[in-house]
C-alpha cells in the first residue's frame, strides 16, 4: 500500500504553558501549504494554567484531525515524551514541541523518505555547526548528538516496543528518554535518512530549557541535579557499539568544537561540582575509550585535589532548630546558619546561631547571640 500522509503520519505536539509560542508553530502547523495540516494532530497538554487549555479545546472543536489530551497533572516534560509514544497510532510519527517553528520549503525530500517506506528514522533537523567527518560511524555519531533535539526526527512506530518504552522512562532521569527508541534504531542497524544540513524543516528556538517547568518542589536530586550533557554520557549506554559510544563523546561539544578532553578539562568540571554528577562516575567511565578514560581519570584527580583543599560543596542553611553530629562534635542551635564543607581531609561543621551548645569529649561550648562564647572543659 502506497503512503499516504493523512492516513500515515501522525503528529504529537507535547505542550507546557507557553500559549503564545503554540499559537505559532500551530499556524505553521495548519497554514495552507502545510504538508501535514490534515494529519492526526494530538496536542499532549501538561496540564498548564496559561490559557492554553481552553485555546486548544476550542481548535479540537474547529479541526477534526485535532485531538487535546489534557494531563490531570503535570508529568514534567521528559515523562510527556514518553506518554506520547503511548499515543502513537500510525506508521511514522513526529513529536513536535510547543516553542519551535517549522519551514516546508525543503519538505519535498522529506516526503520522498516517507514514501519510499525504506527508513525507520528520517532527520529533518541538522545542525550547521556540528562537523565530524563523512565516514558512516562519523555521520552517525553526529546524527544522534543533533537528534536529542527531539523534533529533530520523524520516526517508524514499529520501533516502539515493550523494551523502548520501559528504558524510555527509566531514561526520563538523564532528560533524553527519546534516546531510548534512537538507541534501538541504531542497535538493530535500520535504514536512516540523513538530512543535509541546509534543508532543515524544524528551526530550533531558545526557550527556557527546564525540563521541569511547573514542578517546584520534592524534585529528585537525580532529576533536580542533572544536565543535558552529563544525560547525553549517561544515554550512550544504550547503544551497542563501543567506538560509535567514544565518537559521540568527541563531539559532545562539536558545535563549539571542543573535543571530549577538552570538555572535561573545562565544561565538566563546573557540571560536577555545581550539579553534584559525582554518582554518575562509574557510568562516564564505562562510556569512555582509553585516552578518554584517561582524562576523565585526571578530571577526577583535579577534583579530589580541589575538594581537600577548598571549601568546596558548601551548604548554607537558615536553620530554627538544628541537632547535628559530625566526627566527634554534637550541636544543638537555635535559630541561625549552618555550613557543612571539606577542609583538607575532614568534613567539617560551622554554625553560627542565637544560642548554641557543642560537645564533645574534651569540652562543651555555649554560644550566645552569634558570637560571645563560653567554654566548659571536661577532664
Amino acid at each position: 500500500m502506497s503512503f499516504d500522509i493523512n492516513r500515515d503520519l501522525d503528529i504529537i505536539l507535547i505542550t507546557y504553558n507557553r500559549i503564545n509560542k503554540l499559537k505559532e508553530i500551530v499556524s505553521d502547523m495548519l497554514n495552507y501549504n502545510s504538508p501535514i495540516k490534515n494529519c492526526c494532530i494530538k496536542f499532549l497538554d501538561n496540564c498548564s494554567t496559561d490559557g492554553t487549555s481552553k485555546f486548544l479545546e476550542e481548535l479540537e472543536k474547529k479541526y477534526k484531525n485535532i485531538t487535546h489530551i489534557r494531563h490531570k497533572m503535570n508529568i514534567g516534560g521528559n515523562a510527556n515524551i514518553v506518554r506520547a509514544f503511548e499515543y502513537v497510532s500510525k506508521k511514522y510519527f513526529w513529536i513536535l514541541c510547543d516553542d519551535d517553528r517549522l519551514d516546508f520549503t525543503y519538505w519535498e525530500h522529506i516526503r520522498e523518505a516517507l514514501e519510499s517506506n525504506k527508513y525507520d528514522l528520517i532527520q529533518v533537523y541538522s545542525d550547521a555547526k556540528v562537523t565530524y567527518g563523512e565516514t558512516q560511524k562519523n555521520k552517525l555519531a553526529k546524527l544522534i548528538l543533533e537528534i536529542v533535539f527531539l523534533p529533530g526526527a520523524i520516526y517508524k512506530s514499529r520501533n516502539i516496543i515493550n523494551d523502548v518504552l520501559y528504558n524510555s522512562y527509566i531514561n526520563i532521569y538523564a532528560y533524553i528518554p527519546h534516546m531510548s527508541l534512537i538507541s534501538k534504531i541504531v542497535n538493530d542497524k535500520k535504514d536512516i535518512y540523513f538530512c543535509p544540513y541546509d534543508k532543515n524543516i524544524v528551526i530550533q528556538n531558545s526557550s527556557e530549557g527546564c525540563y521541569s517547568r511547573g514542578i517546584k518542589k520534592y524534585i529528585h536530586p537525580f532529576v533536580k541535579y542533572m544536565d543535558l550533557s552529563i544525560g547525553f554520557i549517561l544515554s550512550l549506554q544504550l547503544f551497542d557499539d563501543k567506538k560509535l559510544r567514544s565518537k559521540c563523546l568527541d563531539i559532545i561539544r562539536g558545535y563549539n568544537g571542543v573535543s571530549f578532553q577538552g570538555y572535561i578539562l573545562n565544561d565538566l568540571p563546573y557540571y560536577w561540582i555545581r550539579a553534584g554528577m559525582y554518582d554518575n562516575i562509574l557510568p562516564i567511565y564505562n562510556i569512555c575509550n582509553d585516552s578518554q578514560r584517561k582524562s576523565f581519570i585526571e578530571l577526577l584527580l583535579y577534583i579530589r585535589n580541589l575538594i581537600k583543599t577548598r571549601e568546596s560543596f558548601k551548604i548554607n542553611n537558615f536553620h530554627i532548630l538544628y541537632i547535628y553530629k559530625i566526627n566527634e562534635e554534637s550541636i544543638f542551635s537555635f535559630i541561625g546558619f549552618s555550613k557543612t564543607y571539606y577542609y583538607k581531609t575532614f568534613l567539617k561543621n560551622e554554625v553560627k546561631s542565637l544560642f548554641r551548645v557543642i560537645k564533645c569529649n574534651r569540652y562543651i561550648r555555649f554560644t550566645f547571640l552569634f558570637f560571645i562564647n563560653l567554654t566548659i572543659k571536661i577532664n
